[in-house]
């Protein structure tokens, strides 16, 4: 896609060491920890709630991205050569280091040369992250549970839950929190809820939710808990089911819901932001730069994860001396933690 940019990034070279020993990677598990960009930008795709588990067996990939059922996965077939993953032969991933412990990986799209625009995730063997989490709590009888470390469903309870609420054919809509507390010495499930100012479908719906987790003890896998007394699992429960309606489900840790201090991604509609953006295209082609800035900008209130909105216009800003209103933009990169954004807004906007 053509880029209407005053400003250049500086093209970036991967150094990685000329041989890695991807040896390491078979019959292997790992936790995605943290993600960037690799520039250093913030990664806006990347949720407080995002998990992402790796598991590795000989030619196949498959990625797990829901904590709480284990079979929750897709499968890929790669081939593992020297510092690359790839994938029906074109590199995905370029290995930047490798060690028994620790995995760092640069995803590779086709034709994107932007360092900010490129996606760096930093791994650990599931193992190590699970034994460093419960070695924080040796000695107590008593471990509450991360998104990293907790045990996990056998069964996909989630999608059993939405389709017996989906039978009673009536509305649902709320959110409700509580604990998962379980007894492995014991094999017993208690599951704690919030039901304050709900209706009557929503109070069924919460205590069937309760009821079904409660029953079942060895529906869970404890591996790497089985020493605990007691097993606390904060979760956050959010049920949208309008009638007629397949609706749709939540449930995953509390982490998901605590206020985040970061700028709130949102996506309105993707598609209407792409429309707006190539309008933008079109009218610095027209030499229409107000109209360009109108798109541009209307591009981003639709996708604000469309950063490239906002460097077009904090360029056509600049370029026309209009300073204050590159620096509003600016200050929005600035919020989204924006590498080159806040480098700009340093130099352009300082003291304003």
């Amino acid at each position: 896609m053509y880029k209407f940019f005053l400003i250049l990034f500086l093209s970036v070279s991967l150094q990685l060491s000329s041989q890695i020993n991807t040896q390491l990677l078979s019959n292997s598990s790992w936790t995605s920890v943290k993600s960037s960009m690799l520039d250093g930008s913030r990664d806006l795709f990347q949720k407080p709630s995002s998990f992402l588990v790796w598991k590795i067996n000989g030619n196949n990939l498959c990625e797990y991205i829901d904590p709480w059922y284990s079979e929750r996965k897709s499968c890929v077939n790669v081939k593992i050569e020297k510092n690359a993953i790839r994938v029906a032969d074109k590199p995905i991933y370029e290995i930047e280091k490798l060690t028994s412990d620790s995995l760092i990986v640069i995803e590779k799209p086709e034709g994107v040369t932007f360092p900010d625009k490129i996606r760096k995730r930093w791994f650990v063997k599931t193992s190590e992250v699970l034994k460093d989490f419960t070695d924080k709590a040796t000695g107590d009888s008593i471990i509450i549970t991360s998104r990293n470390a907790m045990p996990s469903l056998k069964r996909g309870i989630n999608f059993e839950l939405l389709e017996s609420y989906s039978k009673k054919k009536y509305t649902l809509n709320f959110e409700t929190v509580g604990e998962i507390r379980i007894f492995p010495k014991k094999q017993k499930v208690e599951v704690t809820v919030d039901s304050k100012k709900q209706n009557k479908d929503n109070q069924v719906a919460i205590e069937f939710f309760k009821s079904t987790l409660e029953k079942d003890y060895k529906v869970w896998d404890l591996t790497g808990f089985e020493s605990f007394e007691k097993i606390i699992i904060p979760y956050y429960l959010k049920v949208k089911l309008e009638d007629g309606d397949a609706g749709s489900i939540a449930f995953f840790g509390k982490v998901s819901f605590e206020k985040d201090e970061k700028t709130v991604v949102r996506v309105k509609d993707k598609f209407v932001s792409a429309e707006n953006f190539n309008k933008g295209l079109k009218a610095i082609n027209s030499q229409k730069f107000d109209n360009a800035v109108y798109f541009f900008n209307k591009a981003h209130e639709d996708d604000n994860t469309n950063t490239e909105a906002l460097y077009n216009v904090a360029s056509i800003s600049i370029a026309q001396n209009k300073t204050d209103v590159a620096c509003t933009v600016l200050k929005k990169l600035k919020d989204l933690d924006q590498k080159e954004g806040i480098k700009l807004y340093n130099e352009k906007c300082s003291g304003k």
